[in-house]
């Protein structure tokens, strides 16, 4: 009875892992687009509190080079999409 147990075990076990749901792997277009609104809420949430123009210009401009160098190293976006995307979220007010 118990000789039965590890093959069985192991069997279930391979079953499991071949016939598992598999996740859907995210496209580029997909995740660039999470990014985007990940980087507006960031913003957001950070100028949202501050009134005074030149410290909310200066906070905003802070935030745009920071996204942008993180974005630097980013496998979704290129030199010039990097460049859009800063472009974009710095016309956007966020008071």
């Amino acid at each position: 009875m118990y000789e039965y147990f590890l093959p069985i075990l192991l069997l279930c076990t391979i079953l499991f892992w071949i016939l598992k749901p598999k996740k859907q792997a995210k496209t580029k277009e997909q995740k660039r687009a999470e990014l985007i609104i990940l980087y507006e809420q960031k913003l957001q949430n950070e100028l949202f509190t501050i009134k005074d123009k030149t410290l909310y210009q200066e906070k905003k401009i802070a935030l745009l080079k920071a996204i942008a160098k993180e974005l630097e190293f980013s496998i979704f976006f290129d030199k010039d999409d990097v460049r859009e995307l800063v472009r974009y979220l710095s016309q956007k007010d966020f008071n």
